[in-house]
């Protein structure tokens, strides 16, 4: 639908065009064994040990935006996070940011736990 919407932007258009996204990663990965080629003498040097963790070790996720003209800053997410908080403390600030004369456009990944209100026209 958003693209429908914008298939008549010019290369101009996209100027004012701010992209955001979220990563998750694991601190511990729990994906199974892992494997070490190594000598007898070498079997409990640091080198050859993977450190573990009982019960997964956690997880972390971050937030960012760029535009054609900068990238913003790298957010930390905790916690969960609803879509008026996620546009009022991270969206809005990191587009005042990287267009302090507004006049942008703010394109969320659009995944489907996010609401169609994340999308922002300034």
């Amino acid at each position: 639908m958003w693209c429908d919407d914008h298939k008549i932007y010019r290369s101009d258009d996209w100027k004012y065009v701010i992209w955001s996204g979220e990563s998750s990663f694991l601190l511990f990965p729990t994906s199974g064994r892992v494997y070490a080629w190594r000598t007898l003498k070498e079997a409990y040097t640091p080198k050859c040990l993977v450190p573990t963790v009982k019960h997964g070790g956690g997880s972390g996720m971050i937030w960012a935006a760029t535009s054609r003209y900068s990238a913003g800053h790298i957010i930390t997410l905790n916690g969960r996070i609803t879509a008026s908080d996620h546009v009022g403390n991270r969206v809005l600030p990191m587009i005042q940011m990287l267009f302090p004369d507004n006049g942008a456009v703010f394109q969320d990944d659009s995944p489907y736990t996010h609401s169609q209100k994340d999308r922002v026209l300034v």
